[in-house]
């Protein structure tokens, strides 16, 4: 397995690129944190995590992503209590809750919400009861708790199903009730698994626009785990990817996302960073040049390039006709990215031209092959 990184770096196997960060305080803090679970009937015990060091600054959105089997689950559950780690310390706001007891577990929770794939609402329960029941479990007062759960429904915008239960509900619907109720006892930090990945893109999009909301507006952090890239690429400030039970690579979301340094970070984000040669051009691009030959170039555009006319004044520079194959621009955590596939003569003086004036417009250029 690979080393686990420092919070502030980027690996890739040995070497490791650091950081600029200036961050908050962390909310939640992982320091050499293993978990190992005992082998089944005499079998070897199974290591689920090792040497997790990872911070999440406080009022940030950190995405924690991996395949399945990674380690992803039991990492979030070590925040919350349903799992203790074996070795390394956690602490929440400051507070080592590594050794904590299941007295003191209950009383950390009042301050950790927690948002659950499959919704976990109670179907004998009205919406405006299901948020009710942290509060009441809490010892809260009639009066409190009406007028809290009223307004969590009307910032999760479901005040018009506050006496309909579950089964009368969308999946949506019933995501933003377990926000509500995940918020009603104003915790300091918020756990989301795999929150989105039962719901359609659409909802999925809806979801995601109310926990930044619920991030900007209320100042909670947010931890999420996740195997969808695009939501990282959505909402997360800071993303950190496992693999094998090791955090492979992390830091901020544009920084990771447009250089990744290890292979399975790479693979997980050239979905929605990278652009696709057209069909019918595929098939006909080749590693080997030959006469007469022009050379594809995958161009990446970063911040203000990507909306610049780069183009343009490519063409303008070096005095040679730029044919754009495709393309696509997108934001990564709301800063602006893009990527272009172009053609342009394979012959020199021209290619050298323009791959000096690429470098010279500070834009990353690959080659992606030769076609005729």
């Amino acid at each position: 397995m690979n080393a686990p990184v420092r919070p502030g770096t980027l690996s890739a196997g040995v070497s490791s690129v650091s950081l600029p960060l200036s961050l908050p305080e962390p909310a939640i803090r992982f320091e050499r944190v293993g978990k190992t679970y005992p082998g089944r009937r005499g079998q070897q015990p199974v290591g689920a995590l090792a040497g997790i060091d990872l911070d999440v600054p406080a009022g940030t959105i950190l995405g924690v992503i991996g395949r399945s089997g990674a380690g992803k689950s039991t990492l979030i559950r070590l925040v919350n209590g349903l799992e203790r780690a074996t070795e390394g310390r956690i602490l929440i706001e400051g507070t080592d809750v590594t050794g904590l007891t299941e007295s003191g577990w209950r009383q950390q929770r009042r301050r950790i919400g927690m948002i659950f794939q499959h919704f976990n609402l109670l179907s004998s329960r009205t919406v405006f009861d299901n948020v009710a029941l942290p509060l009441e479990i809490a010892g809260a007062g009639k009066a409190e708790i009406t007028e809290k759960v009223e307004r969590l429904l009307a910032l999760v915008g479901l005040s018009d199903k506050s006496a309909r239960y579950p089964a009368e509900l969308s999946g949506g619907q019933k995501q933003r009730v377990g926000i509500a109720r995940a918020l009603a006892t104003d915790p300091k930090v918020l756990l989301c698994d795999e929150a989105t990945s039962a719901l359609d893109p659409e909802t999925t999009r809806s979801i995601l626009a109310l926990l930044k909301q619920v991030n900007r507006e209320l100042g909670i952090t947010i931890l999420l785990i996740t195997h969808e890239i695009p939501v990282i690429k959505e909402i997360c400030d800071r993303v950190a990817v496992i693999e094998g039970g090791q955090i492979v690579e992390q830091g901020e979301t544009f920084a990771v996302f447009t250089n990744p340094q290890h292979p399975t970070t790479a693979s997980f984000v050239e979905t929605v960073t990278g652009v696709e040669l057209p069909e019918h051009l595929a098939h006909r691009v080749r590693k080997e040049a030959r006469p007469g030959d022009n050379i594809v170039l995958r161009i990446t555009f970063l911040g203000e390039n990507a909306t610049a006319p780069v183009i343009s004044r490519l063409s303008a520079i070096v005095g040679v006709d730029v044919n754009i194959l495709a393309g696509r621009i997108d934001a990564i955590a709301g800063q602006p990215f893009g990527s272009l596939l172009v053609s342009v003569p394979s012959r020199a003086p021209e290619s050298d031209a323009v791959l000096g004036a690429l470098r010279s417009l500070g834009l990353k250029a690959e080659v992606i092959g030769h076609v005729s």
